[in-house]
């Protein structure tokens, strides 16, 4: 199985059709959890006297238990529809948006935040991405299309919530919040997530083919895979929570301007993605991403001017664009679809617990060494690693003759 061999060369209208609904889902669903949720958050935090700093130990813990749902939930597909299982998500998610607009104490806000962690498992990034990857051989190009969406989902759901507030308070946010999980996931899941009809002739994925899990354990590709997508996953993340506090270190710019150029050049990252894949093998793209992202950190540790920092902080961006994309495709790609979702649920498993404590382990870092310069140059090592990790594991590839990794 060749990195290029999965492409479909024609974009037919049900893979448009596909790929739009994967968009406005993702879009939804993560622009919601990323970056409305945080606009709702703010907003409790001030309304009922909760400590802020019970945030970030919410939001670590919430990272946490979507991992591990999303490891669970991905395999209810196997024995039931994947849009009932988006839609059944989509709908706990609304339910858990009201209870966490309902929260007044530090412990619900624990609880709720875990609970749309739980439920945000089963219309989230993995259980729709699995979907795609055994539904169409344009997975690609499908799936790059839904994580611009995914991009463009955070740059609408964060003004959204926040005229919500203006207009209703906590009741108006999660009102819209839910009208947003019901209509935009849900709806969308049971009418348009269905598997494009072939054209005559043209054989389907081969959803049989490939290694299990316990076979897969067993290779050094998973491994390289598994460790690979954690250290890019925890650096990454680290660095978008503080590259705030690192332009702050170096007295440059405004508070909102680091976040703002991150998410812009994620945005722009994904639409580069979706043109690359047309021509690229995914490791090439994989091994680009962790490239940049050190570039990125290189740049943040020198620091010091705008132009530096807006630069590294571009650069990270675009890495974020692209990290999850590029380790959802490198699995089939490795492994086969046969227990595609058993595998990718436990690399996305150790992914979020990377994610959970990157952010910790870099301030744990920094405040080892008096200052960002070094622990962020450690974290340009790590993702140069990263990039060495994915780039062995993507040159493997199933052999179906014996059912092995060659």
């Amino acid at each position: 199985m060749s990195a290029t061999a999965t492409r479909q060369p024609l974009w037919r209208k049900d893979d448009r059709t596909l790929a739009a609904a994967a968009a406005v889902l993702l879009g939804t669903s993560m622009g919601i959890l990323s970056y409305g949720q945080p606009v709702l958050l703010n907003a409790i935090v001030q309304a009922r006297s909760i400590p802020a700093t019970q945030l970030d130990s919410a939001a670590s813990l919430q990272c946490l238990v979507n991992a591990l749902a999303s490891a669970v939930v991905v395999v209810l597909c196997r024995r039931m529809p994947a849009r009932r299982v988006v839609a059944g998500g989509a709908l706990a998610c609304a339910v858990a948006v009201v209870l966490l607009a309902l929260t007044r104490t530090a412990w619900q806000l624990y609880l709720t935040m875990s609970l749309l962690g739980i439920a945000i498992a089963g219309c989230g990034t993995l259980v729709v991405s699995t979907f795609v990857i055994k539904s169409t051989l344009s997975r690609d190009r499908v799936l790059s299309v839904a994580f611009i969406g995914s991009s463009a989902g955070g740059m609408v759901w964060a003004p959204i919530v926040g005229w919500g507030l203006t207009a209703g308070g906590l009741t108006g946010a999660a009102a819209l919040m839910v009208l947003g999980f019901t209509l935009l996931v849900a709806v969308n899941a049971l009418v348009f997530l269905r598997r494009p009809a072939l054209p005559e002739g043209q054989a389907a994925p081969p959803v049989h083919d490939g290694m299990m899990l316990r076979a897969a354990v067993r290779t050094t590709a998973f491994w390289a895979l598994l460790v690979g997508s954690t250290l890019l996953t925890l650096t990454q993340l680290a660095g978008v929570y503080h590259v705030l506090f690192v332009w702050q270190e170096s007295a440059v710019g405004s508070p909102a301007l680091p976040g703002a150029v991150v998410a812009a050049f994620a945005g722009i990252g994904r639409l580069a993605a979706e043109l690359l894949l047309r021509s690229w093998p995914t490791t090439y793209l994989a091994v680009l991403t962790c490239v940049l992202q050190a570039a990125g950190f290189v740049l943040l540790a020198v620091g010091g001017t705008m132009p530096v920092l807006f630069a590294g902080s571009a650069l990270l961006g675009i890495a974020v664009g692209n990290s999850s994309l590029v380790v959802l495709l490198l699995a089939p790609q490795v492994f086969g679809l046969l227990d595609i979702e058993r595998i990718s649920g436990a690399i996305y498993l150790w992914t979020g617990i990377g994610a959970s404590c990157g952010a910790i382990v870099l301030g744990l870092l920094r405040q080892e060494a008096g200052g960002y310069r070094l622990p962020v140059l450690l974290f340009a090592l790590v993702s140069a690693v990263a990039g060495v990790l994915l780039r062995q594991s993507g040159q493997a590839r199933f052999t179906r003759s014996n059912s092995s990794i060659t």
